[in-house]
């Protein structure tokens, strides 16, 4: 009488762990490593302390470190596939730095005195 019970609880045990998957239609099941899931619009940059955080439908994206402190600009760039950002100390040259929108990847930087003649994507943001 007692194995009965005993296969009955098991059963009932293994039936409410599978019951209690879930599926979410928005992950993405081919995404390769280094590569942020996308949540549907457009991007936006929020700016902190020495950080650049990227959004996409509420959702954080992905969050890059600056090189200084003071963040003052950002620009999308090819689309919004990657965004430029010039920061700085509290005093003293800025710096612009080209970053991959979905994975933080650090793509390039250039001094903010030497963007003008520098790469395209930084020339916006030239001192």
């Amino acid at each position: 009488m007692k194995a009965p019970l005993q296969i009955s609880l098991v059963l009932l045990a293994s039936f409410s762990v599978t019951s209690c998957i879930i599926e979410d239609p928005n992950m993405n099941a081919t995404q390769l490593p280094g590569q942020a899931p996308s949540y549907g619009g457009s991007l936006s940059a929020e700016k902190g302390n020495g950080a650049v955080t990227i959004r996409q439908g509420g959702q954080v994206v992905t969050s890059v470190r600056t090189a200084a402190p003071n963040v003052e600009q950002t620009s999308w760039y090819a689309g919004q596939e990657q965004i430029v950002v010039k920061s700085r100390g509290n005093h003293g040259p800025a710096t612009v730095e080209l970053f991959n929108s979905r994975t933080g990847a650090k793509l390039g930087t250039v001094m903010a005195y030497e963007a003008a003649s520098g790469p395209a994507w930084a020339r916006s943001m030239a001192e």
